[in-house]
């Protein structure tokens, strides 16, 4: 098994413990430019510290995780992710590796 898919087969497994124990949540993920949405599972962190390309550092951030294996591509700028009744617009990704990517994203 590649470093590839023993990420993804570790990552599957730890989003499918924490979305029965609550601490996950379901999403609908539609890609910039429109598409079909996508049932996905991610976490939303509220809160973060997040430093900017200009140096300014903000406290309120929010970021989504979500992984590759259930959205299939790299969120661009724009793109959306609906998590209950919140509506969230991709803003920059933030990190990203061969299973998941971290996406800094402002309500919508």
């Amino acid at each position: 098994m590649t470093q590839q898919a023993t990420l993804r087969a570790l990552d599957a497994a730890i989003m499918a413990e924490f979305s029965a124990a609550g601490l996950a949540d379901s999403a609908t993920f539609t890609q910039s430019g429109g598409g079909s949405p996508t049932t996905c599972s991610v976490y939303v962190d509220r809160g973060v510290t997040f430093q900017g390309f200009d140096g300014t550092v903000r406290n309120d951030a929010v970021t989504i995780t979500a992984f590759l294996d259930e959205i299939a591509e790299v969120p661009k700028r724009g793109a959306l992710f609906v998590v209950g009744s919140d509506t969230y617009k991709v803003d920059a990704v933030t990190a990203k590796d061969e299973s998941r990517v971290v996406c800094l994203v402002s309500e919508s």
